[in-house]
């Protein structure tokens, strides 16, 4: 196949497994990531050190490549202090749209998230025709709305295909950071969660994205929004999985939104204090309340062959991986 793919934020959760699967069907990588290249060191892939923000890193990363993967983005349920989420997630997919058109890119498969669009009502089914989010929302899901846009609209008139494919909450194995979600595995494994929030979310296995990411190059149409989703599962079902695959106590108390509320500037105070991430943010509590119970990811279903596995099957990998390679032991 000769094809020759740039991935951006291949460092990532979603962006090493997608050059996995790349490597599988006999793609040629075009690697870039910013800092950690961890889980990149066994790849046979050319890899570049770069910022999406700089326009010469990306010359460099896409000179002679005919698609664009774009997985690169600032994931924060904090707020955007710095003005590095907002920029990052909007002024990326701008430079990576014109060093495409400037270096004759066929395609670009944008890697946006369901948090670009609303969950409510939920009494509507949540697929590609919700309406984004606007100014006043969350800074990373505003964020993610604007790039989706700025890339959609951008493209219009040129001679560039572009296509957004939107993932729920992926877990699964191939975690090196790990990722947010992941590290709320690891301290469900250590039995650091006394109480459950109440609500619940869509998950979907990251192998499962990865793979309908890789069929997008052939498969994804001009100007088409796909969205990746799982299954919905609220936190009790998860902490019973996580029960049932590891054998480890995990906890059934559940703890309610206006407790969590209420509790937040202690939550906040503690982090500042010992310089760690928050446990739980408004940011996150609204995503909980509001993760839509119903998505349908019917239309990549079709176009991309999205299949996703059952979620004690991703659980297993995932603790199976950390094992393995010593993050946690099996005792």
């Amino acid at each position: 196949m000769n094809m020759k793919i740039a991935v951006t934020g291949a460092s990532g959760h979603i962006g090493n497994v997608v050059c996995r699967q790349l490597l599988e069907e006999g793609y040629i990588v075009n690697a870039l990531y910013n800092k950690d290249q961890r889980s990149l060191e066994d790849l046979n892939i050319n890899l570049f050190q770069g910022s999406v923000l700089n326009k010469s890193d990306l010359e460099r990363l896409i000179d002679g490549v005919d698609v664009v993967i774009h997985c690169a983005a600032i994931i924060s349920i904090d707020g955007d202090p710095q003005g590095k989420v907002f920029k990052t997630n909007t002024k990326g997919p701008e430079n990576i749209l014109d060093v495409s058109i400037q270096k004759g890119v066929k395609k670009i498969i944008h890697i946006s998230s369901v948090h670009a669009v609303t969950e409510i009502p939920h009494s509507i089914p949540y697929d590609e025709s919700r309406p984004y989010k606007q100014l006043g929302a969350s800074a990373y899901d505003y964020s993610k709305a604007q790039g989706e846009q700025i890339l959609l609209n951008g493209a219009k008139g040129q001679d560039i295909e572009v296509m957004v494919l939107r993932p729920s909450c992926v877990l699964g194995p191939f975690d090196f950071k790990p990722s947010k979600m992941g590290s709320a595995l690891l301290d469900f494994y250590h039995e650091k969660v006394p109480l459950i929030p109440d609500g619940g979310y869509d998950l979907v296995d990251i192998r499962d994205v990865a793979s309908s990411i890789v069929n997008a190059i052939q498969h994804g149409k001009d100007g088409e929004i796909y969205l990746l989703s799982g299954k919905y599962y609220d936190f009790k079902e998860l902490s019973e999985a996580i029960r049932k695959v590891t054998g480890k106590k995990t906890p059934n108390l559940i703890i309610p939104h206006w407790l969590m509320i209420g509790i937040l500037p202690f939550v906040s105070f503690h982090a500042k204090v010992t310089k760690s991430a928050p446990s739980f943010t408004k940011e996150s509590i609204e995503a909980i309340r509001n993760g839509h119970p119903n998505m349908n990811h019917a239309k990549a279903k079709v176009v991309l062959n999205h299949n996703p596995r059952p979620l004690e099957e991703t659980l297993r990998d995932f603790f199976n991986w950390q094992i393995e390679n010593k993050v946690i032991s099996a005792s």
